[in-house]
């Protein structure tokens, strides 16, 4: 099988200033080219892709595209602004923890060509946001959800045609099938340091989370994977998870290779959500998809699109 890969230097020429879950800011590139150091501890502050969202004809407003999020969030304030009435309270579930939250109703909610009515939004104070709201899976999961990192913009639009012409891929892009239902699409073609691992985009993870299961896995090999120190990670629905750091040499998902990387293992409620959490499982997040000049998801045709940036240092090369 051909495989693209690439040197650590070329791959992750960039730092990484922080590890949470409710945009996080990245740092400046490190020296040496590789990833920095993971900090102790987690502080959120906000850097991400939005979306223009209308809410009852009423807008703009700035929204994060949340991929592993079940649920749309609104943030209380712009809730009040708008003058939606409380209605029943729900549980929300993030990734660490889920919190209870009164909802609105909103009888439009509009992005893009993309119209959705009738829904019933939980609420949260926008300290815990960052944001004017959320697009979970109930409002983008039967569609296309195009991440643009190299023009810093992002579409929802309709799924691709169920066509043989379209499992065509241009040299600089790479297809994965993912599997699942009501949104939550894994791939199985991910190795992580030789461990057969499932693997999820979550736009709404600033890095890479891996669960016990792949640890444990990954112990067996070697006991150097016990980890290097501990990290406190931090969530939208607020509360905090230990995760241990580990370096990994190689994470290969399809033909793409990821070099000299450092992950967060915790067993984070995310991954009972998606019934991953007695397996290998591998959370994706912005610092692996950051890498690529555009990152697809498909909900309607289940599957990853990831396009190479062409300046962003990787190396195509051919290995049987």
């Amino acid at each position: 099988m051909n495989r693209m890969f690439a040197t650590r230097r070329h791959v992750l020429g960039y730092g990484m200033a922080s590890l949470a879950f409710a945009r996080s800011a990245f740092g400046q590139a490190a020296d040496n080219g590789g990833f920095e150091p993971l900090p102790a501890q987690i502080k959120v502050t906000p850097k991400q892709l939005l979306i223009d969202v209308r809410i009852n004809e009423k807008g703009p407003f700035r929204f994060v595209v949340d991929t592993g999020a079940d649920r749309s969030v609104l943030s209380l304030e712009l809730a009040e602004t708008l003058h939606l009435p409380m209605g029943k309270q729900v549980m929300v579930q993030g990734i660490i923890r889920a919190v209870p939250a009164q909802s609105v109703p909103v009888a439009v909610l509009k992005f893009g060509s993309v119209i959705r009515d009738n829904l019933q939004v939980p609420v949260l104070p926008r300290k815990m946001v960052q944001a004017d709201g959320y697009l979970g899976l109930d409002a983008i999961g039967s569609h296309r959800v195009v991440f643009d990192f190299s023009r810093r913009t992002m579409q929802i639009v309709e799924p691709r045609p169920i066509l043989f012409t379209e499992n065509r891929v241009s040299d600089n892009e790479t297809r994965l099938e993912a599997q699942g239902y009501s949104g939550h699409l894994r791939s199985v073609e991910c190795l992580v340091d030789g461990v057969s691992t499932v693997a999820f985009i979550d736009s709404g993870a600033e890095v890479s989370v891996g669960n016990g299961p792949l640890q444990r896995e990954l112990l067996k090999r070697n006991s150097a994977y016990a980890g290097v120190r501990d990290i406190e990670l931090t969530g939208i629905t607020g509360g905090t998870s230990i995760g241990r750091v580990v370096k990994v040499d190689t994470i290969l998902l399809g033909n793409l290779e990821f070099s000299g990387c450092e992950l967060a293992i915790a067993d984070l409620d995310v991954f009972k959500i998606w019934d991953l959490a007695d397996k290998p499982a591998l959370l994706i997040g912005l610092n692996f998809l950051r890498q690529f000049a555009a990152v697809s998801v498909d909900y309607g045709r289940h599957e990853y699109r990831l396009k190479l940036s062409s300046n962003n240092g990787w190396v195509n090369r051919k290995r049987a």
